[in-house]
């Protein structure tokens, strides 16, 4: 009968190398899919961290007033990039949405130039957001020269449409890089857009809001000794322009009678906008308590069937447009003449005014 007989040591050592080998591969696959896995991870939120900023600037500036933006034509060589507008904020609930203005602040964050930093300042709700990109500046993919002179991420350049006209287009990019299986990687985001056609959009009631909004604006500006862009200063030059200050020293900018003035000969061709509202024609007239509350959140529109009001006595108003709500209400007549917006709204609820259907 034949003796049975384990395995030799050098049978034991020749599986011990083998069963190493393949335990070693195992290890070495798993590792790297889990690196593999955890740098993925990074990339993706680097991604939705380019892709949020890039949403936000595309949609505001698509919505920016022309001529709020400095300057216009950015370049590689732009440090700070500004513009203002308003679009409608979406709400939840019907109806309650409303158009929110807002201003826009981009630029570097620091000398370095390796991080932009986007300043949203809400108008209307009075808040402020700064958002930094890419939050973590290992990420940035910027590019720079010798003396760290960055390329801005937005640029534009001049383009004539098939109709002869020509507009400004503005091209976005942002750049970011992660590191994939230990080699870098660059992920680049780019989009263009042309600001609306205010003019072309905007009803008559927004038009005559806005037209009086810029030049109480340009006063407050002034007032606070903040800089006024070149849109802004091309307008105050037409409006000093229009009358001579020394012989007309009481026309000026802080004045409601002398912006009214201004903008029904300079802006409407000498008379205001007509429109008919409930089978009444009524001439859209812009007003700010400039007195006792002179900022731009006291603009309000209303209708009056008389083109120009001279006096006192013509300032009792029986239809106002809300420009937040889109609509026209009317009601018993109010005395708006030294009136905040607040109080003329206060009382067209108090006196049960009505959105005109």
């Amino acid at each position: 009968m034949r003796k049975q007989s384990g395995f030799s040591l050098i049978e034991l050592v020749v599986a011990m190398a083998v069963l190493a080998l393949i335990m070693g591969a195992m290890v070495h696959l798993f590792g790297g899919s889990v690196v593999s896995l955890h740098t993925g991870s990074k990339q993706e939120v680097v991604y939705e961290e380019a892709r949020l900023v890039m949403n936000e600037l595309k949609t505001t500036l698509r919505y920016a007033e022309r001529d709020s933006i400095e300057p216009e034509k950015p370049t590689a060589a732009t440090e700070t990039f500004f513009y203002k507008g308003d679009m409608f904020d979406r709400h939840m609930a019907m109806g309650k949405g409303k158009n929110k203005a807002y201003e826009i602040t981009v630029k570097w964050k620091d000398d370095t130039k390796k991080q932009l930093e986007i300043t949203r300042k809400n108008i209307t709700d009075g808040d402020t957001k700064v958002t930094v990109f890419p939050q973590d500046i290992k990420n940035s993919a910027f590019t720079y020269d010798d003396k760290f002179n960055g390329e801005f991420p937005i640029v534009a350049e001049t383009v004539t449409l098939n109709n002869g006209d020509n507009v400004v287009l503005y091209q976005i990019t942002l750049p970011v890089q992660y590191v994939l299986n230990g080699k870098p990687q660059l992920q680049t985001l780019t989009t263009k857009v042309v600001p609306s056609k205010d003019e072309e959009e905007d009803s008559w009631e927004m038009k005559v809001y806005k037209s009086y909004y810029t030049l109480r604006n340009i006063d407050e500006k002034m007032a606070a000794g903040i800089a006024l862009t070149s849109g802004e200063q091309a307008e105050y030059k037409k409006f000093i322009a229009y009358k001579d200050y020394s012989t007309h020293p009481s026309y000026r900018i802080a004045h409601n009678d002398s912006i009214r003035e201004y903008l029904v000969n300079e802006k409407f061709d000498g008379t205001w906008p007509m429109k008919n509202i409930n089978g009444v024609d009524l001439y859209i007239q812009p007003y700010c308590d400039i007195k006792s509350t002179p900022t731009t959140s006291n603009i309000f529109v209303y209708g009056s069937t008389i083109i120009k009001d001279t006096s006192t006595n013509n300032w009792n108003i029986n239809y106002i447009y809300d420009t937040d709500a889109k609509s026209w209400y009317t009601g018993e007549k109010i005395m708006i003449a030294n009136k905040s917006w607040a109080t003329v709204k206060g009382e067209m609820q108090s006196k049960g005014w009505v959105k005109v259907k």
